[in-house]
This record gives C-alpha cells, sequence and structure tokens, in this order.
C-alpha cells in the first residue's frame, strides 16, 4: 500500500509544489519533499493538520489555515477505483517563492514600485502586463491596455509596424531607442527604451520594453534653448545700437552675471600662486587664438570658470556662451540637442535649431567629453574636421562657426585605453590643452583661497572670522583635497555657519561630524611653513626623482608619468617649473 502510494504521489508530483496521499482512513502515507519543509510526520490523520471535514471538500479548490495560521491553497481528488481508496491531496502555500503564483505576484508587485515603465507583450501580440511607471508615462490606464493587441493599442495599421513585434520574429532586441508612441492632446510623449525578446529553452514567449520618460527633460532643454535665443537676439540689438562694450577685453572689468550666457572672467580666478598667475596667462593667450581648446583638470579644479573666461576675454566675448555636461544628457537627446532637428526624423520631431548652430560665432562648451558616448565622438569629429554638420534628419549642410573648447576631469591617455575617448577625436579637440593642476598639488596657494572664502562668507553669515587655527591649518596642509578648490569652499563655508559671532578664529570643534571625522586622521602637529631651505632640498628632491624617471624611460614623457603616478601634462608642468630638459 506505501509503495503504491509513493508510486502515485511521484506521478503527480510535477502538476504540484506539494503532494499529501491519504489511505481511506484519512492517515497521510506519501508526502513528497516540498510538503516535508511544511511539517514532517507520517501515520497521523489530515484532521491533525487542517480541522476540516475532507469530504466537504473533494474536487474543490479552498484555503485552508493550519492551527499555526498558515494559509494553504488545497485541492483535493478521491481516487475510489483503487483497492484500498486514495485520497490525494495538492497543496501549496502562497508564502512560499516554490508557487509560481506566488512569485508571480511578487514579481508584478515589484515592477509596479520601480520608476522605469515595463510592457510585456506575449507570443500573439497581446499586452500581458503594463506597470504602474508605464501607466504615468503614457498617461493611460492598464485596463485599457492589458488584454489588447500591441499594434491596436498603439494605433498602428499594420501588426509588423509594431516594434515589439518586430523583435518577436527577429529575436534580437532594439537598443536605446527614442520615440514618442503615445500623444496627449497632440502632444507627443517621448520615451527613451529599449526592447528584449523573451526566449526560454529556445521558444519564444514574448517581448518586453523598459522606459524612461525623457519628455520633462527634452521640454526643458528645448524651453532653455528658446530663452537664449530670445535673450542673444535682444543682446545683438544692444550691441547695434552701441549699448555694450567695443572691446572684447572690458569683459574683464564687468561683474556677474555677464549678458552673453557666462558669469566668469579671469578677475574671478582666485589664487595668487605663481601656478595659477602662470595658468592665467596661459589661458589668456590661448583666448586670442581660435584653435579648440581642451581643459584637463580633476572636479571642481575650475575648468568651466576658465572656459567662461577664456570665452569672455576672446573677440568672441560679445557672442553666447553655451555649455552643456556630455555625462548628464541622455545618449538619444544629445545628438538632436547639439545638431539641431529636422521634422519627421522620428516621431514627433520638429524643425529646431541645435547647440552648434544657437551659438553662432559663440563659444560650446562640452564638459566631460569622456563621457560622450562613442557613436556621438565619431559624429562629433566629422563636423570639427569638415566644420560642416546636418540636422538630424536633414541633408541641408550647415556651416560650424563657433568655437568648441571640451573639458575631461581624467587624463586624456587614460580615457584612450579604456577606450572612453577616440585618439583622433582627442587630437582633433586637444590643438592647445590647459591643464589645471589639482589643489593637493598647489599648498602654496591654499592659505590665500581660505581667506578668500573666509572674507566671502563673514558678510553672508554675519561674521567676523579674521584666521584658522594651528590645528585646523596643520588638517588643511595634510588633507588631499579630493574634490579641490569646489570642496575647500564647501568645508569653509560649514566650518562658518557653525562658528559663534563673537568667534574670530576658526577651530577644529566648528567642522560638523561628516568634515570631522574626514579630517581627524590629518590633525597632528601644528603645521610650520617650510623654510626657504626645505622648500629648495623638496625641489631638488623631485628634480632628482623625476630625472631618473626619464632617464629610465629614454625620454619618453607618456611612459615616465605613468611612472610618477601623475598625467603627461603634470609632469611637463613640472619640468618647466624646474628647469629639467627633456633627455
Amino acid at each position: 500500500m506505501a509503495m503504491r502510494a509513493e508510486t502515485l504521489g511521484k506521478l503527480l508530483t510535477p502538476f504540484g509544489a506539494g503532494i499529501i496521499v491519504l489511505d481511506d482512513k484519512q492517515r497521510l502515507l506519501w508526502m513528497n519533499q516540498a510538503v516535508k519543509t511544511f511539517f514532517d510526520t507520517t501515520g497521523r490523520t489530515f484532521k491533525e493538520f487542517f480541522p476540516y471535514e475532507i469530504d466537504l471538500i473533494v474536487d474543490q479548490v479552498v484555503t485552508l489555515h493550519d492551527p499555526e495560521g498558515h494559509q494553504y491553497l488545497i485541492s483535493v481528488t478521491k481516487i475510489i477505483d483503487a483497492n484500498p481508496c486514495h485520497t490525494v491531496i495538492s497543496l501549496q502555500r502562497p508564502s512560499d517563492f516554490n508557487y509560481s503564483a506566488t512569485k508571480s505576484y511578487c514579481l508584478e508587485t515589484a515592477l509596479d514600485q520601480i520608476n522605469d515603465g515595463v510592457v510585456i507583450s506575449d507570443f500573439e501580440g497581446k499586452i500581458v502586463l503594463y506597470n504602474r511607471a508605464m501607466e504615468q508615462l503614457e498617461e493611460r490606464n492598464r485596463s485599457e491596455m492589458v488584454g489588447k493587441f500591441i499594434w491596436d493599442a498603439y494605433g498602428y495599421k499594420d501588426p509588423a509596424q509594431s516594434e515589439h513585434r518586430q523583435v518577436f520574429n527577429s529575436a534580437a532586441p532594439l537598443l536605446d531607442r527614442f520615440s514618442a508612441h503615445v500623444y496627449k492632446n497632440g502632444r507627443p510623449l517621448f520615451t527613451s527604451y529599449s526592447t528584449f525578446p523573451l526566449v526560454k529553452d529556445g521558444e519564444r514567449l514574448g517581448v518586453f520594453s523598459i522606459c524612461r520618460n525623457d519628455t520633462k527633460l527634452r521640454e526643458l532643454l528645448d524651453e532653455t534653448i528658446e530663452l537664449k535665443k530670445r535673450f542673444f537676439a535682444a543682446r545683438e540689438a544692444e550691441d547695434a545700437a552701441g549699448m555694450l562694450p567695443s572691446k572684447p577685453h572690458d569683459f574683464t572689468s564687468l561683474r556677474t552675471p555677464l549678458n552673453n550666457g557666462t558669469h566668469y572672467t579671469f578677475s574671478d580666478i582666485i589664487g595668487e600662486g605663481n601656478t595659477t598667475r602662470k595658468t592665467v596667462n596661459e589661458a589668456k593667450a590661448m583666448a586670442v587664438l581660435e584653435s579648440n581648446i581642451l581643459i584637463i583638470g580633476e572636479t571642481g579644479t575650475g575648468k568651466e570658470l576658465y572656459a567662461q573666461s577664456i570665452h569672455n576675454y576672446s573677440s568672441r566675448g560679445t557672442k553666447p556662451f553655451i555649455g552643456i555636461n556630455c555625462a548628464a544628457i541622455p545618449e538619444t537627446l544629445l545628438e538632436g540637442i547639439l545638431f539641431g532637428t529636422t521634422k519627421g526624423a522620428f516621431t514627433g520631431a520638429l524643425d529646431k535649431s541645435g547647440l552648434f548652430e544657437e551659438t553662432g560665432s559663440g563659444t560650446v562648451f562640452l564638459d566631460e567629453l569622456n563621457s560622450m558616448p562613442i557613436s556621438m565622438q565619431t559624429k562629433l569629429l566629422r563636423v570639427l574636421q569638415e566644420r560642416k554638420f546636418n540636422r538630424v534628419g536633414g541633408t541641408n549642410l550647415i556651416t560650424l562657426k563657433c568655437r568648441v573648447i571640451c573639458a575631461m576631469n581624467v587624463d586624456p591617455e587614460i580615457s584612450i585605453r579604456d577606450g572612453n575617448l577616440r585618439q583622433d577625436l582627442y587630437f582633433r579637440v586637444a590643438g592647445l590643452s590647459l591643464y589645471l593642476l589639482p589643489l593637493r598639488e598647489k599648498k602654496d596657494e591654499l592659505k590665500s583661497l581660505i581667506h578668500h572664502y573666509i572674507k566671502k562668507y563673514n558678510s553672508a553669515v554675519g561674521r567676523t572670522i579674521s584666521n584658522v587655527s594651528e590645528e585646523l591649518s596643520a588638517a588643511f596642509q595634510s588633507y588631499s583635497w579630493p574634490g579641490n578648490i569646489r570642496e575647500l569652499e564647501h568645508v569653509v563655508e560649514n566650518l562658518m555657519v557653525r562658528a559663534e559671532e563673537s568667534d574670530t578664529i576658526l577651530e577644529v570643534g566648528h567642522l560638523p561630524d561628516h568634515l570631522r571625522h574626514r579630517f581627524s586622521e590629518m590633525v597632528t602637529e601644528p603645521y610650520i611653513e617650510a623654510s626657504p631651505d626645505l622648500n629648495e632640498a623638496l625641489g631638488n628632491l623631485e628634480r632628482s626623482i623625476i630625472q631618473m624617471a626619464l632617464r629610465r624611460r629614454n625620454g619618453n614623457l607618456t611612459a615616465a608619468s605613468k611612472d610618477l603616478g601623475i598625467i603627461r601634462q603634470s609632469l611637463i608642468y613640472r619640468m618647466k617649473r624646474l628647469g629639467i630638459e627633456r633627455p
């Protein structure tokens, strides 16, 4: 009898997560492993686990609770032809993730909480899942979408026009697309999306798309461009009326904000050391030329400040300056933003000029160039080479009149090596290169920078601070400042707002907890300024180390800079400062 019950149970196991076989007295003869995770005792009656009359629930699917309150979905079948009679119970515990319905419910609930829209169509093309974020993206109700053929739901006359059916038929994904599949009161709702096939054991089950809403971002970018267009039109009218300075250099005497899309001139660059003065002089010399410029510097070193200052010092100073961060704009939008679009180029596309066209003879600043997708770098390279471009979807060539200044926060050679920057684009944009040293490599300017920000925030927060304590100064001198000047300003601002009105000296105790922990290891003995002899000794040591690296690499600057752990431009700067000739 037990063998017959076991055989029967094993035969039925594939059809349910848990199988129990009872004898004619409702005693447990056999249970599979799934049931043993719930209770593991044979020879007991069904009522000991579930206080219900089994005969009342035969051929039904019911929800029962055991004495401990756990819920089960149970179906009961009697095999009356057998001798003796057996009762087979299929048992599912909804809290068990082996239960497919539970897993499906949890996954659908999770999909409803994410910010990305998800839509799934089955092998017939019917929509089977349309999550909450998708409702918000397309401003539709899932009850109107689920169950419809996807081509009907989105208004395609021919099913072949549906990308879901294209992906289903080809089994090849469509990545990083950008389009408006839905219109609201005639307004296109743009989404960035990727569409993937669902394939299991070689059989195509359906298709799903993951979507992001770019409508708001696109509207904001378009609004910004339109405002700049109106602003610069008014600016040119003022220029024609003789209301603006006649020479671009006159901008250095103006205060911010300026009327050409910038806020900074060279007079806004702080720092009294030789390094900053030399960098400013190099930037001024570059400003009067027409070549493209690449500014290299870590985060917080002031790359855009220098870019705006170069623009204002140049002959283009009265023209627009427009800067964008290549890492902040999706690839699907970036091409249209830079080059403009032509009506019909893609669904919802309108005739719009891009930044290169809008800027005219001004300056376009491309920050974080190494974050620009390689495909876009290829297009940018061609534009810079030919000085002509098309709008997206257009055929008319437009002449590039603006100057392009690019910036990077990592070593270009590292970006090229890692495949994040095309080497030929680097050579094209780096006709002139300006390297901004990190703060840790110009600690001689730290004191003047600190006093500048103390003076700035004295008036802002109503304090009369005059200096920092020796202990805090020692910590500042020892710290590496990964955030550079931007981080320094942030730290001084935090110190100032925590100082009392009667305080005149900033102390370590004024640091907030998160900054005090950061500087705790740096607070040692009071900082003593180096004597001239020490400066000379340090200079000789640095000169010797660089000369040794150059000799070891036979004068190869790139290889020597890698050995020294600095970028090539930094090595060149140090060689000039220390009077080292290249072997």
